[in-house]
């Protein structure tokens, strides 16, 4: 039983070239001031994975690994394990997305699958994560030089932009970056320091943290973690401010300035001051995040805005977690033919729901849905709301398993069937609960409509397209008898119409609400005269 296959990148051949043209020379070696390329943002686990010594065993190994995109070779002197009769030893890196926790697990056990469903003679000896750090660099832009009047209008990134040139951060990267414009004339931009100035993004950081020792790395990722949560408490306590009484007031103020040191710690400006001026700055700070959280809680009441915070929170979580589930997956790969076959379907769909909404409404009042008027748009108004509750539930799930991914919870190969049938229970369950929240909507309302406008006379709200009024009947030749279905028609009091779309017009009687007897009648329309009730409110016509 061979292991299920993967797409591999395919590499292009290179161009043919004739005889007779020279070979091309080999490209230079980099500057050394550009520091070492950065590795691809994946988890990388180097694998000793002893094989027997067979040359047929080790060539089938070492297809079949190299098929699932890890790299393959022969393990040095200094990595092979002592030596062992019959068995050859080789280095495999296996080559993860996600995050680092579970990474070194994960990697193993997708080995020792492979190699059990394979049957393969070979084991794993040792593993190892291998995390490469990434260079720091940064990148000045080069624009005109302005006066002092112009520095704010080129802070703001609105400068002339001619060029831009990324160096390895660090204490001279300005002066590298200079010496690399002048000694290239790129583009016909020639690089006058008289002329030009130098500008770092304010998102970018020309002089990171480097050679930090792993506590010290540590450290700072607690200051900025303090220096988050110090944010929060500065608008928290501001609204607090407002929404306390009396001595209360006291408490948020003294407690907004708490993560006045962290915000200062963690800003590239200040975080090489001394602790005075950092104190000062970051007080100054969270003294402008209490006033921005007071002028808030002045505005807004205190639940909104936690729900709105909540809500926030969990379209983060959300949206975070369905590009981690959807990402390197059979949809992204499609989904320049999925998406446009799936806009016909979705809208077909959300129209049919509206419609059964519409139909669930009327059916409270005993009226068939197309005997009564309704537009198109009001249809699909209907549907949004149960159809987007639904979604959100739906992406909701799918956000926990792409977060599950991310920590390497759940296996991204040998699970199709799996994926396929947990992507059509997931359509199933979307589908019955948007019905069955539209309908459950549409039957509430049109219980309430029935309710007050048999004991108030109220006129129903509008319901997405369907509007009810209150009329009079009155037949056009009161010697003849009146054509009526399920009658009699009543003439003393008012009674509530929906509109027709054909020869009979269908009318709720109020009386009727909860009786034995169908509570709606029709009429034919020539042979009556629908007059607007002028005050339903008194059950008289």
């Amino acid at each position: 039983m061979t292991p299920p296959r993967i797409r591999t990148r395919r590499l292009l051949p290179s161009p043919r070239t004739p005889d007779d043209t020279p070979p091309t020379p080999e490209p230079a070696s980099p500057d050394p001031a550009a520091g070492p390329p950065a590795p691809p943002y994946r988890r990388r686990v180097r694998m000793l994975v002893d094989v027997v010594d067979q040359q047929d065993e080790v060539a089938y190994v070492t297809a079949l690994f190299e098929e699932r995109g890890w790299t393959v070779r022969p393990a040095e002197a200094a990595e092979a394990a002592p030596a062992v009769a019959h068995r050859t030893s080789l280095i495999v890196e296996v080559r993860l997305h996600g995050a680092r926790l579970g990474a070194l697990r994960t990697a193993t056990v997708e080995m020792e699958r492979l190699v059990k469903q394979a049957e393969l003679g070979a084991w794993v000896r040792d593993a190892a994560l291998v995390e490469y750090r990434r260079p720091p660099r940064t990148t000045y832009y080069v624009h005109r030089a302005r006066p002092t009047l112009g520095r704010w209008w080129i802070r703001l990134g609105a400068a002339d932009e001619q060029r831009a040139v990324t160096v390895p951060a660090g204490p001279d990267s300005r002066r590298t970056a200079e010496a690399e414009l002048t000694a290239r004339d790129l583009g016909g931009r020639a690089y006058d320091p008289a002329e030009h100035a130098l500008r770092v993004p304010s998102h970018s950081d020309a002089d990171p943290p480097r050679d930090e020792t792993p506590h010290e790395r540590r450290t700072r990722w607690m200051w900025l973690a303090a220096g988050a949560v110090g944010l929060i408490n500065a608008l928290v306590c501001g609204m607090c401010v407002v929404w306390a009484e009396g001595a209360w007031k006291l408490l948020p103020a003294l407690l907004s300035p708490a993560g006045a040191l962290p915000l200062s710690r963690t800003a590239k400006e200040t975080r090489d001051r001394s602790t005075a001026v950092q104190w000062a700055v970051g007080v100054l700070g969270t003294t402008a995040l209490a006033a921005l959280g007071a002028m808030a809680g002045r505005r807004y009441e205190a639940l909104p805005l936690l729900a709105a915070t909540a809500l926030a929170a969990l379209g983060l979580f959300i949206g975070a977690g369905v590009s981690l589930a959807l990402r390197r997956t059979f949809f992204t790969r499609h989904a320049a033919w999925l998406v446009p076959l799936s806009v016909p379907v979705l809208w077909s769909v959300v129209g049919w729901l509206g419609g059964q909404m519409h139909a669930a409404y009327l059916d409270r009042f005993d009226i068939r849905a197309d005997a009564v008027p309704t537009s198109t748009l009001g249809r699909y108004s209907a549907a949004a709301q149960p159809m987007g509750v639904a979604l959100i539930s739906a992406l909701f799930f799918v956000a926990v398993i792409g977060w599950l991914r991310h920590f390497h919870l759940g296996r991204d190969r040998g699970n199709r069937l799996l994926a396929v049938l947990a992507a059509t229970l997931l359509s199933v369950a979307y589908a019955l609960t948007a019905i069955g929240l539209g309908t459950k909507d549409a039957g509430g309302a049109a219980g309430r409509a029935a309710e007050n406008a048999a004991r108030q006379g109220t006129r129903p709200p509008d319901y997405y397209g369907v509007y009810a009024h209150f009329v009079c009947v009155r037949p056009v030749d009161p010697a003849q008898p009146l054509a009526v279905d399920n009658g009699p028609a009543p003439t003393d009091h008012p009674v509530l119409s929906f509109g027709t779309s054909g020869d009979w017009v269908w009318l709720w009687d109020p009386r009727r609400n909860g009786g034995p007897v169908q509570e709606s009648f029709a009429v034919r329309r020539e042979d009556v005269q629908l007059l607007p009730a002028k005050d339903p409110k008194n059950r008289r016509c």
